[in-house]
């Protein structure tokens, strides 16, 4: 592939990073808010909570299925000891600090923790953590099983059992996700060859956004508004599916999300401290309470401050030693297109 080609590629898939991640930081803040009492816990909060977990974190699972196999040339170990450094470590190393400081905030928090919740995260994910914990154990299971078709096959096993299921946190939802992972292997020929097509029209976003409404209000009732439920997965794939055309039109333009998408995983690290640390100053500032302000403000802060934290860690040289970039000695077995993104989105 020329490199005209793969700068573009990463480009629109950086438009989807970005998107996605202001769409996680948008519901972590708001659920936050309305078990905190400051957003009213109603219907626009019940239905924009659904409609976001349905399809939201699923794309983070496509996007990085996408880039497998590519990263999978330079083999096995290679690609394991990678993922270990980027993935694996700051699990524990974000885990532990972020725990620690909920720890020792106790009930000032919306979900304190205990002792025995830090000493469980090898089983029991805690927070935003549990989706590093199962992109890890996604990396793990496309290096163990030998055959594409045999791993798909286990995933639609896996995802039928898990929405059969009553578990729907920590190792479990591994299952769920995973089928997504693997869409993401199959699609990396046919998305690389869309890239020199002409891109669909605008009236197809639109029509798949329109299905994804309709997908969401079905859903909504029929899954008891369990967006893991048989009843989501329509609307899962058709807002994967909206959002990854949508960017896909979009190449070229909104520079400033694709710089969103390139942080991501320093964002979604962070975001939860940044967010909920920003609403207990305005606590304390006692702002004008109203959920509106609150729900902007947080948003904006659980993005712009992880953005300016890793600007910071990146002039000092911390990235690396705080998994949110990959060693150097890693990095020269990469090739440089790939390795500027490798720490930078979940």
């Amino acid at each position: 592939m020329s490199e005209p080609v793969t700068h573009r590629r990463l480009e629109w898939l950086d438009l989807a990073r970005g998107l996605g991640v202001i769409l996680v930081v948008l519901g972590h803040v708001l659920s936050g808010l309305t078990r905190a009492g400051q957003f009213p816990d109603g219907p626009l909060a019940t239905w924009t909570e659904y409609a976001l977990y349905t399809f939201h974190m699923p794309l983070f699972f496509f996007l990085t299925g996408l880039n497998v196999p590519h990263s999978l040339q330079r083999g096995a170990t290679s690609f394991l000891a990678a993922k270990g450094w980027t993935i694996a470590y700051p699990y524990v190393l974000w885990s532990l600090l972020q725990g620690g400081l909920i720890l020792a905030l106790g009930h000032d928090v919306n979900l304190p923790l205990s002792r025995a919740d830090l000493a469980a995260i090898w089983y029991r994910p805690i927070g935003q953590f549990w989706f590093l914990y199962a992109l890890m154990l996604c990396h793990l299971a496309v290096v163990i099983v030998p055959s594409r078709r045999l791993l798909a096959g286990l995933s639609v096993l896996g995802v039928v059992a898990f929405c059969a299921g009553t578990m729907r946190s920590g190792v479990p939802q591994t299952l769920h996700d995973l089928p997504f992972y693997v869409a993401g292997l199959y699609a990396h020929g046919l998305t690389r060859r869309a890239i020199r097509s002409a891109a669909a029209g605008w009236s197809l976003v639109v029509l798949l956004w329109c299905g994804f409404a309709l997908a969401v209000a079905l859903g909504g009732p029929a899954s008891r508004f369990d967006a893991l439920g048989f009843a989501s997965l329509p609307a899962c794939g058709l807002g994967i599916a909206a959002t990854l055309l949508m960017c896909r039109l979009l190449d070229g333009h909104l520079r400033w999300l694709a710089t969103v998408g390139g942080l991501s995983m320093t964002i979604y690290v962070l975001h939860i401290l940044a967010g909920s640390g920003i609403r207990m100053v305005m606590l304390r500032l006692h702002a004008p309470h109203d959920p509106w302000l609150f729900l902007g403000i947080g948003v904006g802060a659980g993005v712009a401050l992880p953005m300016l934290a890793h600007a910071v860690l990146a002039r000092l040289r911390l990235l690396p030693a705080l998994g949110l970039a990959p060693l150097p000695r890693l990095a020269r077995h990469v090739p440089p297109i790939v390795s500027q993104r490798l720490g930078a989105a979940p």
